[in-house]
């Protein structure tokens, strides 16, 4: 691709469907099973069985959400993934446990439910591109940080971009304009030199659009592969 080819100076990434293919299954007996083995060896070992410890931890995620919508500002607000953990372990009498510790059970929990994770094909040679032809690479994703920082880290993505936002650490996500103006704020991004690029088309185009930015939709499950392999010209 050439540098006339990116007509942008910044290009927001969407990162689970758009960067990064990932499969998980949250409700894997197997999955739960293997998180309670290792709550017990980290400690938190105070707990039911794992179909009433699933049971609670959906409902108690559920409230949270609920309540945030409730209390307001936002539409799409955000939670805190850390604090649900939290109530759940205390729930049952574990008590003290420290955010290092949350963070880590966090990650448990998404390494046990996670059946694959990797970039699409052509996303490390396209980040890098855009960086030869001195553009701006970010992510900006309605994500858990507790376990999508690892996750970005595993696969090196943290060296490729320049800046990375995620939903649990603003109290809000996308499509909310909040968020897409967090990041164009720290990083002091011109609306119409900034691009969005995602899979969902509420959340990205919709969502960027309400920032007053463009939105570049991949839609259907090849079209990364196509995006990043087929060199887009009207980037």
């Amino acid at each position: 691709m050439s540098s006339q080819g990116f007509r942008y100076d910044n290009y927001v990434f969407d990162l689970y469907g758009t960067l990064v293919d990932l499969n998980v299954d949250e409700q894997s007996a197997h999955a739960w099973k293997t998180w309670l083995k290792w709550l017990d060896a980290h400690g938190i070992s105070k707990h039911p069985d794992y179909l009433a410890f699933r049971k609670d931890f959906f409902e108690l995620d559920a409230a949270y959400r609920e309540r945030m919508i409730a209390e307001g500002p936002y539409t799409h607000p955000e939670i805190d993934i850390l604090d649900v953990y939290r109530e759940l372990f205390e729930r049952y009498g574990n008590r003290n446990i420290s955010e290092e510790l949350l963070a880590e059970a966090s990650y448990a929990f998404r390494e046990a439910t996670r059946e694959y994770i990797r970039l699409f094909p052509g996303v490390e040679a396209f980040l890098n591109r855009i960086h030869e032809v001195g553009k701006k690479a970010y992510i900006l994703s309605n994500a858990q940080a507790s376990y999508t920082m690892p996750e970005i880290k595993l696969l090196g993505l943290d060296k490729l971009v320049d800046g990375i936002h995620l939903s649990s650490d603003y109290k809000c996500m996308k499509p909310e304009k909040d968020f897409f103006f967090g990041l164009m704020k720290e990083y002091l991004l011109i609306p119409d030199k900034t691009v969005m690029i995602g899979d969902n088309p509420e959340a990205d185009v919709e969502g960027a659009k309400g920032a007053m930015i463009n939105g570049i939709l991949l839609q259907g499950p090849i079209a990364p592969n196509v995006f990043y392999l087929d060199c887009i010209s009207f980037l």
